[in-house]
């Protein structure tokens, strides 16, 4: 990270470490793709019922073996934005890692349990051949477990959208990932126009388009006023310090009421237009932990549709084993 105050020398030496990182970072990724041993793996995260408390989906997600519960970012995004190539056989292993995940579920019973991927809008022209392989190999009875989850990296143009309902009517499934308030002037938990493409804009215009619609987790942590932990707590873990910042002192209450509106917002509108749409919240939101209903959106949380993604177990990401009956 670049450093207030530092000199010119100083800056050189963060620079110059910056790249060496990324080059590091590249060549592990790459290393994975073409499966050769690699310091990146992938693993799964939780998606749990707000509801009933069950297991109702896994996340793949890209993880660092240095026994951290670490994500490798921001070395996975810079990779993904300018090795566009390679990224996409990155994609495509995910796909793959994925997809065998779909069938052991379905195998034992559980194919209820969706399995989701994460997909930049700029590699779906390119990533449209294996994705489609993927449904078809995934598919039992016509019915698919895997979920394309659509992130807010780049621009969903009109041609993205486009190709997003060819894709859809061939059988896949998509979410629409870290939905938030997204303005010229952003305020905290909220992003800039130009930098995050799925918009609470977006989420209510193209309701229709998404079986699952996802809270960005600085707006969850914000209205849920819930700290996230990416070890757990339990295992000694201590709060993400930029997340908790996202909480409002209780005395704001303008700006609490504000972000809670739109929160509201989003879910009363995505689900007239889409009544089977399903919500997750991207932090962890137990019963127990809404203390004040005044200070936090007025919505069916812990009866309707919703998730929460990682709950108790924060940041961590598990093999599939650790999810599948004994």
């Amino acid at each position: 990270m670049s450093k207030k105050g530092a000199d010119a020398d100083e800056q050189s030496a963060i620079a110059g470490k910056q790249q060496e990182y990324q080059m590091h970072m590249n060549s592990e990724f790459e290393k994975y793709a073409v499966g050769e041993d690699s310091e990146v793996y992938l693993a799964f995260q939780p998606i749990w019922s707000c509801k009933m408390g069950t297991l109702i989906g896994l996340e793949v997600l890209c993880r660092v073996m240095n026994g951290l519960d670490a994500a490798p970012m921001p070395g996975l995004a810079v990779f993904q934005a300018n090795r566009k190539i390679e990224a996409l056989r990155f994609l495509q292993k995910q796909c793959e890692f994925a997809v065998d995940a779909c069938q052991q579920l379905t195998r034992r019973g559980m194919q209820d349990i969706t399995v989701s991927v994460n997909v930049r809008p700029d590699e779906l022209l390119g990533a449209k051949d294996f994705m489609l392989k993927s449904v078809r190999e995934s598919s039992t009875n016509g019915r698919t477990n895997l979920l394309f989850e659509i992130t807010e990296y780049a621009p969903i143009t009109a041609d993205v959208i486009s190709l997003l309902e060819e894709l859809k009517k061939a059988g896949a499934v998509f979410a629409l990932d870290d939905v938030t308030e997204v303005n010229a002037n952003p305020g905290k938990a909220m992003a800039k126009l130009g930098e995050h493409a799925c918009s609470f804009a977006l989420a209510k215009e193209q309701a229709s388009l998404f079986a699952v619609q996802k809270l960005d987790m600085k707006m969850a942590c914000s209205v849920f006023r819930q700290e996230v932990f990416p070890t757990p707590e339990y295992d000694g873990g201590k709060a993400q310090p930029f997340l908790k910042s996202m909480i409002f002192p209780v005395e704001e209450t303008d700006e609490i009421q504000m972000r809670n509106h739109l929160v509201v917002d989003w879910f009363t509108q995505v689900r007239a237009k889409n009544p089977e749409a399903r919500f997750v919240i991207e932090c962890s939101v137990y019963v127990e932990d809404l203390v004040n209903p005044d200070l936090v959106p007025n919505i069916p949380l812990h009866d309707g549709p919703f998730s929460i993604q990682g709950g108790r177990s924060g940041g961590r990401a598990f093999p599939l084993e650790a999810f599948l009956p004994i």
